[in-house]
């Protein structure tokens, strides 16, 4: 049998997707070296393919469609980025479900290098289990090989402290401290809520003013992350003593960041 090793998973992965028609794929047994093959009509070249089958190799059988769509469903079920997540689900529903799922990936480059890493995880696994299947490789040895290919875990990056982070270079000493309220302050906060940001500042002329001055750092967090980033400016003075019933609650549930 052979050792997993001896295979390179990435090219039985791509064999094993291959749908072109015309194109057959092969494996030795002994070796794991693998190749295609296609009838002379088309490649005006020899088609080695009953040499090869005489040879012993062994002929891949592509996969069905099914473990694609499914590893989509999959990968979409974990995205953070909201917005992406609501295309990506939404693409997946009818005919045409892969095209459209790729072209809604383009407008996300960081979930589509997600998904890249997500799709060649799944795909290495399955190409061993065909291996075990097709009694080239030990179960066993299959087996523990996949454990090297689990499924990346979605990056969800700690959102607030890198908002926090990014607040307190802009505004330097001015800035007393970041609270998080509202529904994340809680530990309720998802993908469907709104990241709300108290800003405590030494002082504060227009709090209009403050928020043009941070947008392009709110934004920046939320076209990244799909999820929108709001911030609220006040004084160290209106904190100490809110008047405002809002003021009121944000205190008293307040997380501080920095």
């Amino acid at each position: 049998m052979l050792d997993p090793a001896q295979v390179d998973l990435g090219e039985l992965a791509d064999a094993l997707d291959d749908r072109t028609p015309e194109v057959q794929w092969w494996i030795d047994p002994r070796t794991g070296r693998i190749v295609s093959t296609v009838p002379e009509i088309y490649s005006g070249e020899p088609d080695d393919s009953e040499e090869l089958q005489e040879q012993g190799w062994v002929a891949i059988e592509q996969t069905g469609s099914r473990e694609g769509y499914q590893d989509m469903a999959d990968f979409t079920a974990g995205v953070q980025h909201r917005r992406a997540a609501e295309l990506l689900d939404r693409a997946l529903n009818g005919r045409g479900a892969f095209r459209r799922f790729k072209n809604t990936l383009f407008e996300f480059p960081e979930v589509r290098d997600q998904w890249f890493r997500f799709r060649d995880a799944r795909a290495r696994r399955r190409a061993l289990d065909w291996l075990a299947d097709a009694g080239l490789v030990d179960p066993e040895a299959a087996e523990q090989a996949a454990a090297g290919y689990p499924d990346p875990a979605p990056e969800n990056e700690d959102l607030p402290a890198a908002v926090a982070a990014e607040l307190a270079t802009h505004y330097g000493d001015r800035l007393h401290q970041v609270l998080l309220v509202g529904p994340w302050a809680s530990g309720e906060g998802s993908v469907e809520s709104e990241l709300d940001l108290l800003l405590v500042l030494d002082d504060l002329e227009s709090p209009w003013g403050e928020l043009r001055a941070v947008e392009s750092v709110l934004w920046r967090h939320t076209e990244r992350s799909g999820i929108t980033v709001c911030a609220y400016p006040v004084t160290q003075a209106q904190l100490s003593r809110p008047e405002e019933p809002w003021l009121v609650r944000a205190r008293a549930e307040a997380v501080r960041l920095r």
